[in-house]
């Protein structure tokens, strides 16, 4: 992206990022570092997202106004953000269990400094419920959300069901879910999913440094108490809708008639899917124009 410095690296063979911008600006960079599985979201994966969220948020000064974290910029490596959990593996994921302390999307949430998403591929169920952590989020063209719980016949429990309709629009996110509607990049502007849509992923790397250094150069304790606010705000507005997923949830595996089949079937369009993105790639990469 620009000069930077590494701070940190978690999970196996470093794949998960922390660098710090040069500059003494507060611009913290996060990237997932496994584009040889698309980033995948295995159990240790998560914990290492987790881990470098936390270490970030553990930079927080007793005074607000000092800071040494200003904005933190999320991104990936390889064709894709992340395509979510391997529901092949799902055995391993329930085993290995998630805890606080591995939880990314806990992470996330309670990081007090403002979270800058590039989307520079992909980014599948529980890659897009990363995104949806983000506080502003920019794509390139590369782009694409997809939400694949009903297609694989798992249940979402990480606010996706109440954050896309409050970003998207009632219609827009039952489209989005019940079809497992691809969401392009331009669509996903269109539904205000994403604030700006880029033609190149450099492009991309070098306006979510430009947005976080305008949000540094602002008032630190604003800055937080603004992203504080809007989010306290926005859950109590769908906080029974928070309380009815974990709900529903809790019931809806008791309700399939043959769970193991169920998962068979969705492992089996999860590798369809990996597919569908290495394809998507190479006919963009052949499209006329195409970066």
């Amino acid at each position: 992206m620009t000069d930077q410095t590494r701070i940190a690296s978690y999970g196996d063979n470093e794949s998960v990022l922390v660098d710090e911008v040069n500059g003494g600006e507060g611009l913290f960079v996060v990237t997932m570092n496994n584009p040889q599985e698309f980033n995948v979201l295995s159990s240790g994966f998560m914990r290492a997202i987790a881990e470098a969220f936390d270490a970030i948020t553990a930079l927080r000064n007793p005074d607000p106004n000092n800071d040494r974290v200003r904005a933190v910029i999320l991104r990936a490596e390889g064709r894709a953000f992340t395509v979510g959990l391997d529901i092949g593996k799902l055995d391993e994921y329930l085993e290995a269990g998630i805890t606080p302390a591995s939880d990314p999307f806990r992470a996330m949430w309670e990081c007090p400094f403002p979270i800058i998403g590039a989307v520079n591929g992909p980014a599948v169920t529980g890659g897009f419920e990363i995104a949806l952590c983000c506080d502003v989020l920019l794509a390139s063209e590369r782009a694409v959300f997809m939400d694949n719980h009903a297609k694989y016949g798992v249940h979402p429990g990480r606010r996706i069901s109440q954050r896309l309709t409050q970003i998207c629009g009632m219609n827009n996110a039952k489209l989005a879910t019940m079809a497992a509607y691809p969401i392009d990049a331009h669509l996903a502007f269109n539904w205000g999913l994403v604030q700006r849509v880029f033609a190149t992923n450099e492009e991309l790397d070098c306006e979510s440094l430009n947005i976080a250094r305008l949000m540094s150069q602002n008032h630190p304790v604003m800055v937080k108490r603004y992203k504080n606010l809007l989010e306290r705000g926005a859950l109590d507005s769908y906080r029974a809708g928070l309380v009815l997923e974990e709900s529903s949830e809790k019931t809806y595996y008791d309700d399939l008639t043959d769970v193991a089949a169920t998962l068979k079937d969705g492992a089996e369009k999860f590798q369809a899917m990996l597919r569908w993105v290495a394809e998507r790639d190479s006919q963009h990469k052949r499209a006329p124009g195409a970066a």
